[in-house]
This record gives structure tokens, C-alpha cells and sequence, in this order.
């Protein structure tokens, strides 16, 4: 009779390990634990623009991993009435590449892409136009353009019709001449002539590098702020950690550097956008320093009127870097999407979409955060201490 009992409790006991196993294994492949298989995969250093015209989201490119083979070619468009995605799959594009810099010229209802480092290859002086209504990409052909680069900065000026570029830089493994060179060049794209225009303008005599731009359009100025301060003519690693505002006035051609009382840590990798409707520049993320773990999760927002910062301290700021934003004027909303949570890529490459709400101070999220692969990487220790205890219960029980 003890031993039927003994017995039983033993069966019991290994049942319910096995059923922990079979638990976790679930929780792990759930489709609740991941975006929507039409979700577009996670990434870091791709462009995104908002298509005002199609109310969508255009991502282009990125990375999906510290290497040149991991480097995307997808053109992707997310809707938020639906929140879907949807692979738009031109016939043509660019090559597959990261950390190039997008911007959505609404005059002309189309997109220009310029710069980046394609897969396997040197760094881009590329310039390509994407148009939505017929879904191609094509590569422009300016008689003068920048030169060769990757983490530059870029915004369309709806006022003058042109598209500004700022900074960036090469890494010597990405030149042909195998150094490191670093801009502090501003150049304005005209879409209509096919022209790029080196402005050379006054006030601004550094470059930036990751650094992060949008347009203000109540005030009609290039909004800059954070990444690399970059001296060309010095040695290469004279740089540091930017705090600094600056504003582009492209009909005077300088650039003012706002001094405010408060303003956002150092920081890159972060991203920035305009809010048209509260005519605010929104900012979140980033991360301090090169092999820092430390991550910016603050949401800022800047007004140029009063030319001031304010954190906004919501409940949930998403906390990562390489992440991209839009403002959807459409929604009234920033849509957040992509980036990972260490700067040495060893966590998750988030495909998770975001939306900020000025007027309520609110992020939410629209899709979960790990897909299964990066879930069951997560989990496998667990599994594993599971099955190796079944596995010890039953040999015992053998013996």
C-alpha cells in the first residue's frame, strides 16, 4: 500500500515537471509573446519617413546584427489606423545597407534616401528617390553631391522645398583610401532639378556625427541635436558627446546654436521628431558613450518659440538606441519603431512599434516586444534545468 502511494507521488511529481516543461515550451512559441508574423524584422540604422500623403510609414534598410551580411534591402510601410506592415517589395532598390538618412519631400510626394553602407561594400555618395504611388526606387544622378558617408543627418525644409544634410563621417573600414574622415559639411537637395548645393554656411564649424534632425515648420528651422562633435582637420578621435541645439535657417544659411537652461543629457543613437500639431520637437534614447550600457530612457520635447527643453517624465519611455521615429500628423502621434536595449549587440534587435501622444504624455506600445527566437534564447536555461531534473527523477526512480 506505502509503496503504491510512494509510487504514485512519484509519477505525480515527474508529471509536473513535465507539464513545466511543456508550460514554458508554449510561453516560448505563444504568438502572444511576439508582433504579427507580417511584422518586418527588428533592426537598428534603418531611415524611416512619414508618407503624409498614403498616412504610412516608410522604413527602409538597417541591420539586423553587428555584420555586413546581416544589412536589409526591405521597404517596408507600417499603418497605424491598422496597425500593419506591409512589404512593399519594388522591383528596384537601393543595395542592402545601414545608417544611411531618409527624408520625405511631401512637394513632390516622394522620398530621398542618400548615404549608408551597403553589404559589402564601401560607404554610399548614393542619392535614390523612392516614389509610393508607383513603388520603384531610382537612382538619381546629380552632377555634384556629398561625398561618402553614413550617420549624417537629414530633413526635408517643406518651406524652401529642399532637403538638408548635415556631418556624419567614414570609418576607415568602410573608405577605399582606408582612413577616417569626418564631415562638417551642409549640403540642400533640390528633388525637382536633381541638384545638390554645398551651403557652406556660417555658425556651425564642427561636424556631427549621429547626431539627430528634424524640421520645425511653425519656425522653419532644422532642428539638431546630440551625437558626435567631429573636428576634421584634428586626430580622429578628437570628438565628444554633443548637448548642444542647433537650428538651421537655410534663407539666411547659418546655423544658431540655442543656449537653454535645461537641456537633454549627451547622447546618440537616439532619435528625434516634429510634432506639427503641438509644434514640438520630441526626443527620446540614446545612450551616452561607446561601451557604456547606460540608456537615455527620458522623453524630451523642445519649443523653439521659447527655445526651451522640458523632460516629460511619462509612466513608459521606451529604452533603447538605433531605434528611428515620424510624426504621423494624420494620428497626432510618434511612431517609434525598431532599436536594441545594449549598444553591444548582443540583445534583442526589437521589431516593437511605439506611439507617443504629446497631449497626454503617453507612450504606448502597439506590439510586443521579443519575437520567439529571441524569447526562447532567453528562456533556454529554464528549459534546460527542467528536463535535466526529469530526466534525474526518472533514473532514480530506475534504480
Amino acid at each position: 500500500m506505502m509503496k503504491n502511494k510512494h509510487k504514485k507521488l512519484y509519477f505525480f511529481s515527474v508529471s509536473i515537471v513535465i507539464v513545466l516543461i511543456l508550460l514554458f515550451a508554449t510561453v516560448i512559441v505563444s504568438a502572444e509573446n511576439c508582433a504579427p508574423s507580417s511584422y518586418p524584422a527588428g533592426r537598428i540604422g534603418h531611415s524611416m519617413v512619414y508618407d503624409s500623403v498614403n498616412d504610412v510609414i516608410i522604413v527602409y534598410g538597417g541591420t539586423t546584427g553587428k555584420y555586413d551580411l546581416d544589412r536589409k534591402y526591405d521597404t517596408q510601410a507600417y499603418d497605424y489606423n491598422n496597425n500593419n506592415w506591409t512589404n512593399l517589395k519594388p522591383s528596384t532598390h537601393p543595395y542592402p545597407s545601414a545608417w544611411g538618412a531618409m527624408a520625405y519631400d511631401s512637394e513632390s510626394e516622394k522620398i530621398v534616401q542618400f548615404g549608408g553602407v551597403p553589404q559589402n561594400d564601401w560607404a554610399s555618395n548614393e542619392t535614390w528617390v523612392y516614389d509610393p504611388a508607383l513603388n520603384t526606387w531610382t537612382e538619381a544622378s546629380p552632377n555634384n553631391f556629398p561625398a561618402m558617408r553614413t550617420a549624417h543627418a537629414m530633413a526635408y525644409d517643406s518651406e524652401s522645398d529642399v532637403v538638408i544634410l548635415h556631418g556624419g563621417a567614414v570609418g576607415a573600414e568602410d573608405n577605399p583610401d582606408g582612413v577616417y574622415v569626418k564631415y562638417n559639411d551642409t549640403w540642400a537637395y533640390d528633388l525637382n532639378s536633381d541638384t545638390w548645393t554645398d551651403m557652406n554656411p556660417t555658425g556651425l564649424d564642427v561636424g556631427i556625427s549621429e547626431g539627430q534632425m528634424t524640421y520645425d515648420s511653425e519656425s522653419d528651422r532644422c532642428i539638431l541635436f546630440g551625437g558626435y562633435f567631429v573636428y576634421p582637420y584634428d586626430n580622429p578621435l578628437d570628438e565628444y558627446y554633443a548637448t548642444e541645439t542647433w537650428a538651421y535657417d537655410y534663407n539666411t544659411n547659418t546655423w544658431e546654436n540655442i543656449t537653454t537652461t535645461t537641456v537633454p543629457g549627451p547622447r546618440f543613437d537616439h532619435a528625434l521628431a516634429y510634432d506639427s500639431e503641438s509644434d514640438r520637437v520630441i526626443l527620446t534614447g540614446g545612450h551616452i558613450s561607446e561601451g557604456d550600457d547606460t540608456l537615455q530612457g527620458e522623453t524630451w520635447t523642445f519649443d523653439y518659440n521659447t527655445q526651451t527643453w522640458e523632460n516629460m517624465n511619462p509612466t513608459l519611455a521606451p529604452k533603447r538606441l538605433g531605434h528611428k521615429m515620424a510624426y504621423d500628423s494624420e494620428s497626432d502621434l510618434v511612431i517609434l519603431f525598431g532599436g536594441i536595449a545594449y549598444p553591444d549587440y548582443t540583445d534583442a534587435f526589437y521589431n516593437t512599434v511605439f506611439t507617443y501622444d504629446y497631449n497626454t504624455n503617453t507612450w504606448t506600445v502597439m506590439s510586443r516586444e521579443l519575437c520567439p527566437d529571441d524569447t526562447i534564447a532567453f528562456n533556454i536555461p529554464i528549459i534546460t534545468s527542467l528536463t535535466v531534473l526529469a530526466v534525474v527523477l526518472i533514473l532514480r526512480r530506475k534504480k
